[in-house]
């Protein structure tokens, strides 16, 4: 009951924890990608989907050079305060590192006058070197935590002194895990800075390894895997079993610090689940090592029959929060198949599936036969059990693949996305509209005067028509966010093609300003 009781409280204090959205997006940015202005621009704004951090700003001018603004962040927006800019086509490159502890960067370009030379936006990613070490890393990391602390608890509960065969391994598992989750610090500090494999040794990288999310995952699994230490080579059963204990609670807290999952709203949902999900992973893998060298020692029969009978229990509670944090992380169901982030998860499906087949044949059919048979029937048993045993290594190295590919809640949330400017003699409008997959798509309305100075409005009016589909005007009002800035909730383009577009600015109840023009759109959402 104490241990269900721990589980609660700690349950309640993640539901708690501080509010993080999804994988960050760029949402919109002033200027827009490919704008081209009339007059340089006082500041550069990017507005994200949820609070990000700056790590590296570039601003490239005409013939080169790199200016360096002065970077101020402020919940979800980075202004960036340039010299004055001259006329010319300049590269903005940016990267931050969005809630979830994740780097995320790109670039887009924008003209003062008339453009110069064109260079393409690129969507920064990262050196390729670095997040081969990151991703093996992660898997040493992972094999450290639930099949080393997991083998430990499994020793310290359930095997008595069945698993002292795999002792030894499970040290140099656990101790392996520990290394590459200090290693795996300074290459997340690498990979949100864009540093070569040889800057590991800079301060910058350690540091900004421990600024992430990420930092806080690996204080605490690396806590975890000492208390895992010490739980194997203790000579007290007792202080076994609360070390082991404390360890495998700390693989499920540090899985549920830092991480897409654990970003994802409600929070009250799903950071508890990563972390029961972590802790019963551990629970399932973690034993196999410890009863493979057992049965080839020709023991492991109690062993294997309390486990037996215990896992079933874990194995619902896997099986429910895996659902549940599936069901979040996907906004539809051909994000299986059609996203990287997709594609990963089917596989792990198919690998765990292959893992449940393989643990009922074992349960049902191999084991009573080992208990009533002994050594005699253990070869089968030993073979199966091995096999679930690379199947759950392929299936850690998937789940290390994670690190890399945005879920597709996040994808639904940057795009697709139009940009749209208007300017005339008294008024310009810097349009953005932005798509959310199945739930419309949000437009922001930036309103200038002449000299590029916020113009005053009483109210902003969106009109679109499409006279060639036999279309009438549709009229959404904005709501006014500040002195220039303007939104549309929830807009639905039904059909993509050429629109009629005009913006209605109220300056007074006697002066009006209209500006219009004839825009292509894409069917939103």
């Amino acid at each position: 009951m104490r241990f269900f009781a721990f589980l609660l409280a700690l349950w309640l204090a993640l539901a708690q924890a501080s509010h993080a959205f999804a994988h960050a997006s760029l949402m919109r940015a002033e200027p827009a990608d490919g704008a081209v202005l009339a007059q340089p621009p006082p500041t550069l704004r990017l507005t994200f989907n949820e609070p990000v951090s700056p790590l590296i700003f570039r601003l490239i001018d005409p013939i080169g050079q790199t200016i360096s603004p002065a970077v101020a962040a402020e919940n979800t927006t980075i202004t960036l305060t340039p010299p004055r800019l001259r006329e010319g086509s300049y590269l903005l490159s940016w990267r931050v590192i969005s809630a979830d502890g994740h780097p995320v960067g790109g670039s887009l370009l924008f003209s003062i006058g008339a453009p110069t030379a064109q260079q393409a936006p690129t969507q920064s990613g990262g050196e390729p070197i670095v997040q081969v070490a990151l991703w093996a890393a992660k898997l040493v990391l992972y094999i450290g935590l639930f099949i080393g602390i997991g083998g430990a608890f499994f020793g310290a509960w359930i095997a008595e002194r069945g698993a002292d065969r795999a002792r030894p391994w499970l040290l140099t598992v656990i101790a392996a895990g520990l290394i590459a989750t200090v290693i795996s610090v300074g290459l997340q500090g690498l990979d949100a800075l864009e540093l070569p494999l040889a800057a590991l040794t800079r301060q910058a990288a350690w540091q900004t390894g421990f600024q992430t999310s990420y930092g806080s995952t690996a204080i605490v699994a690396a806590c975890a895997s000492f208390a895992g230490l010490l739980a194997l080579i203790t000579s007290s059963r007792r202080a076994a079993q609360g070390l082991s204990l404390l360890a495998l609670l700390g693989v499920g807290l540090a899985l549920s610090l830092s991480g897409h999952a654990t970003t994802a709203e409600p929070g009250l949902l799903t950071r508890p689940s990563v972390l029961l999900h972590g802790i019963c992973v551990a629970l399932w893998i973690g034993v196999l090592l410890p009863l493979i060298m057992a049965m080839y020692g020709g023991s492991g029969n109690r062993a294997l029959a309390r486990f037996s009978r215990a896992i079933p229990y874990p194995l619902a509670v896997l099986v429910v929060t895996g659902v549940t944090l599936a069901v979040v992380q996907l906004d539809r169901i051909d994000a299986l198949w059609t996203t990287s982030y997709g594609i990963v998860l089917s596989c792990k499906l198919t690998a765990v599936a292959a893992l449940l087949a393989l643990a009922v044949i074992n349960r049902y059919a191999l084991v009573p036969r080992f208990e009533s048979a002994g050594s005699a029937a253990a070869r089968p048993l030993v073979t199966s059990t091995a096999v679930e045993l690379v199947i759950a290594l392929a299936i850690l190295a998937l789940v290390a693949l994670w690190r890399f590919t945005p879920p597709p809640r996040a994808l639904a949330l940057a795009g697709p996305q139009v940009s749209i400017h208007f300017h005339g003699e008294r008024a310009m409008t810097q349009i953005e509209i932005a798509s959310v997959r199945a739930r419309g798509a949000h437009v922001s309305i930036q309103v200038l005067d002449g000299e590029l100075r916020p113009l005053a409005a009483k109210e902003i009016t969106l009109v679109f028509s499409n006279p060639a589909a036999g279309i009438e005007p549709v009229r959404r009002i904005a709501a006014n966010e500040d002195d220039s800035l303007w939104r549309i909730d929830d807009l639905r383009i039904p059909l993509a093609g050429r629109w009629r577009l005009r913006v209605e600015i109220l300056i007074s109840d006697f002066d009006r300003v209209v500006l219009d023009d004839d825009v292509e759109l894409p069917r939103l959402p």
